[in-house]
C-alpha cells in the first residue's frame, strides 16, 4: 500500500511540474507576442513621424 501511496505521489509531483512549466511558457509566449506588437507599434510611430516631416518640408 505504501509503494502505491509513493508512485501516485512521484506521479502528481510529475504533473504539478509539467503544468508549471507549460504556465511558464504559456506567459513567456504572450508576454514575447506583446513586446513585439509593442515594437511594431514604435516602429511605425516613429516611420510616421518621419513622413510627417518629410510632408512639411
Amino acid at each position: 500500500m505504501q509503494s502505491e501511496y509513493d508512485s501516485i505521489g512521484k506521479e502528481q509531483t510529475k504533473t504539478v511540474i509539467e503544468l508549471a512549466y507549460d504556465e511558464v511558457i504559456s506567459y513567456n509566449k504572450k508576454n514575447l507576442e506583446r513586446e513585439l506588437q509593442n515594437e511594431s507599434r514604435q516602429h511605425n510611430r516613429q516611420r510616421n513621424k518621419t513622413k510627417r516631416r518629410e510632408e512639411e518640408i
